[in-house]
């Protein structure tokens, strides 16, 4: 039985890796670490082989419109450091973590120049053709810990048609449980087993591997 509780169409998926950066990844523990990557690294590689494969069997005489029917992937991070963090409001209980990880020492430099963010994507997670070759992996900033509505996701979704937007924003979301690490494991646990599977589908990585078959 299948654990999606709609099917998943790949042609209008995209990967969606939040907030995996360095200056966050240096709060865990190395060995939490190297699993969260080795996760997130499976995932990567299953959206980068379909979308090679799915290239490859486009006609190249006839090139398709936009990117019909390839998957995108998008490294949703924050602009960690820029601005001087302005863009976290004083009463936002985010800007007393944000300044912990400051006085940390976990930022690794603050860039002087704000149109070049330093986002610290894990070397492992690059795409070794480099970014945005044809569009299909890109890195958006987000000034809010929400996806939806602190970026340009939107814009990029319907570009591609990877969004079904309703008066709720109607996304098919799937989170795989091991593609998850927070601070408490014991609230992170409680929030994929009882609170989340009422919103989003919360599934195994056997599970999302199962749709590349």
């Amino acid at each position: 039985m299948s654990k999606f509780y709609i099917p998943v169409d790949l042609s209008h998926t995209a990967l969606l890796l939040s907030d995996v950066q360095e200056q966050i990844l240096q709060r865990f523990s190395t060995e939490r670490t190297d699993e969260c990557l080795s996760n997130t690294l499976s995932l990567l590689t299953l959206f980068r082989e379909e979308i090679s494969r799915r290239r490859s069997n486009q006609n190249e005489k006839s090139p398709p419109t936009g990117f019909d029917n390839v998957p995108l992937i998008v490294h949703h991070v924050l602009p960690l450091g820029i601005n001087s963090n302005g863009f976290v409001s004083p009463y936002n209980k985010l800007s007393l973590w944000l300044k912990k990880l400051q006085e940390s020492g976990l930022f690794m430099s603050s860039p002087s120049d704000p149109n070049h963010p330093i986002y610290a994507i894990p070397e492992i997670l690059k795409p070794k053709e480099g970014w945005g070759s044809k569009g299909e992996m890109i890195i958006l900033s987000k000034i809010q810990t929400e996806c939806f509505s602190s970026s340009d996701l939107l814009a990029y979704f319907r570009a591609r048609g990877s969004a079904r937007l309703g008066a709720d924003l109607d996304f098919h979301i799937v989170v795989p449980r091991e593609g998850v690490m927070d601070d408490e494991v014991d609230v992170s646990e409680f929030l994929q087993e009882r609170v989340l599977p009422r919103f989003v589908g919360v599934v195994d990585m056997t599970d999302v591997e199962e749709l590349f078959e």
